[in-house]
């Protein structure tokens, strides 16, 4: 009877290992495919959301907007006369100026989009999303789906909890989407603060809002060196947010060296903030003019000594001041003195052509002919660098061939400013320091609602009179300085003498400025003053 039972038991086990093995098979023929994004974002968000597993998936809605202005009446129409009104229980009309919806419906998770075209579904241009946790999942999910969305420019992500890891692989993801311009990242407090990551040398974003994110001077000095070093330059940013986060006088003041070399960044707000008077000074120290530091100098001396004896002929500096910059070596002596023996042979080679021209009888005004001959360099040299800046890009641009470094005319002038390397821009000596112009690039600037004070009240001040002494010279070369500065609600009453002269040089250098309209009365009384 044992002997019986065992090989039942035994006949059992093997049945259900071998329909163990069968329905596995079963399942291995069943696995399904890695699915490739079509770049309609609904349809690759919905099926990638189900093969994770996900039983509830928030849905992909349109973004509303306001209801438009309805039409203007029609003129032809015959407009009837208003009646008495007849009391009625029916229920008013719904509203015309916004949109209701069921309060469940309103709080439920969704992915708000904004479509090009509302009939193309691979239209996708923004993307939103508001108040609900983006785990690893949804990051695994948007992986996938973003890099797809060849119109995507905008993505804003309000309050979706990112942490570092997450924050991280949104970095990476963000740099796959060729044309994504815009990032939003408001209320995301993240422990590591790195969103330096969005913005390296290679980042294509033009715009980035980092509002109530909790960042202390640790993530505002990694912000600082992702803006610019000595060697390294952002190019792409030109408007940050950094309002109402943690941000000290030390963290500012990282912000303010990160201005020192990028030339690209054109809005910055850090408002609402612990800003004081120490930081206040070094931004009216980036605006106005700066000392070099060793390592921005050794990279000077590096940069001119690769664009040749040219440039460094150009440069404002005598060779005397140069050379005084750091002890020169043996061998970059010798290589000094064999870019000046060419630019000596060039320049008594061009010496000889004078003569033969003024031989051949091709003007007699001497004072004449050195005028044309400087604009003339001017435009070879402008050039000269705009093809070494422009390299490869010409394929691209798609341009016709006669239209190449040798077309550009003294009108495109100053547009040269965003090819210049800072560090190649005029330097002065004083005091054993090589000073060099500071930011003009930036044209907008918010430190409203922190703590300046009256001393750096005094140091923004004097950086403005700077840019506007150099733009009433005519100087246009790094930019036309800044055109607005809000910093309201300080230290300080609003009737401060100082605060009200900062006022009256920035009403006049604001773009949306409109100067008083004279008065007749105004104008009898210039005209008698005149005669």
């Amino acid at each position: 009877m044992g002997k019986k039972l065992e090989r039942v038991m035994k006949g059992d086990r093997s049945a259900t290992s071998a329909t163990s093995h069968d329905t596995s098979d079963v399942d291995g023929t069943k696995s399904p495919e890695p699915y490739s994004c079509t770049g309609d974002f609904e349809a690759d968000y919905t099926e990638l959301c189900n093969r994770a597993g996900l039983m509830e998936i928030p849905k992909v809605v349109p973004r509303p907007h306001r209801p438009g202005p309805p039409p203007p009446p029609d003129p032809k129409e015959k407009v009837e006369e208003p009646t008495s009104p007849v009391p009625s229980e029916q229920e008013e009309p719904p509203p015309t100026t916004y949109t209701t919806s069921d309060k469940f419906d309103y709080f439920r998770p969704k992915v708000q989009v904004e479509l090009e075209k509302p009939e193309d579904k691979k239209s996708m241009t923004e993307v939103y999303i508001r108040g609900w946790k983006v785990d690893q999942k949804y990051i695994d999910i948007f992986k996938q789906c973003f890099p797809a969305a060849d119109k995507l420019h905008t993505i804003d992500f309000w309050n979706v909890g990112l942490t570092d890891n997450t924050l991280a692989q949104f970095a990476a993801v963000a740099s796959q989407c060729l044309n994504l311009r815009t990032v939003k990242l408001d209320g995301n407090p993240v422990p590591g603060e790195g969103f330096h990551q969005l913005i390296g040398e290679d980042s294509m974003i033009v715009s980035m809002s980092l509002r109530s994110c909790k960042i202390t001077d640790k993530g505002a000095e990694l912000i600082g060196k992702a803006l610019s070093t000595a060697k390294t330059r952002n190019q792409s940013l030109c408007a940050l947010n950094l309002n109402s986060n943690l941000i000290t006088d030390a963290g500012a003041c990282h912000i303010a060296n990160g201005l020192r070399m990028n030339r690209t960044l054109l809005v910055l707000s850090i408002a609402n903030n612990a800003i004081g008077d120490d930081a206040a000074k070094k931004f009216g120290e980036v605006l106005s003019r700066f000392s070099l530091t060793h390592e921005e100098v050794v990279e000077r001396r590096k940069v001119l000594s690769e664009k040749g004896a040219p440039d460094i002929r150009r440069s404002p500096i005598s060779r005397r001041a140069e050379s005084r910059d750091r002890p020169g070596s043996q061998s970059s002596r010798s290589q000094l003195d064999k870019s000046m023996a060419k630019s000596g042979r060039a320049s008594s080679k061009a010496k000889k052509d004078k003569k033969e021209d003024d031989k051949k009888g091709k003007g007699k005004d001497d004072k004449w002919k050195k005028e044309p001959q400087r604009g003339a360099s001017k435009v070879v040299s402008l050039a000269e660098t705009l093809g070494k800046a422009t390299k490869g890009k010409g394929r691209q641009s798609g341009g016709k061939k006669g239209q190449g470094a040798g077309s550009i005319t003294e009108a495109e002038t100053p547009d040269i400013p965003e090819i210049i390397n800072p560090l190649l821009e005029e330097a002065e000596r004083v005091d054993g320091e090589l000073l060099i112009p500071g930011n003009r690039a930036l044209i907008n600037l918010n430190i409203s609602r922190n703590r300046i004070g009256e001393a750096g009240l005094k140091a923004l001040l004097k950086g403005i009179q700077y840019q506007i002494t150099l733009t009433t010279l005519g100087s246009r070369s790094g930019g036309t300085g800044l055109m607005r500065l809000s910093v309201q609600k300080n230290n300080f009453s609003p009737s401060h003498e100082l605060y009200l002269k900062v006022q009256e040089l920035m009403m006049t250098r604001d773009p949306l400025y409109k100067p008083p309209s004279k008065t007749p009365d105004d104008e009898s009384t210039s005209q008698a003053t005149g005669s």
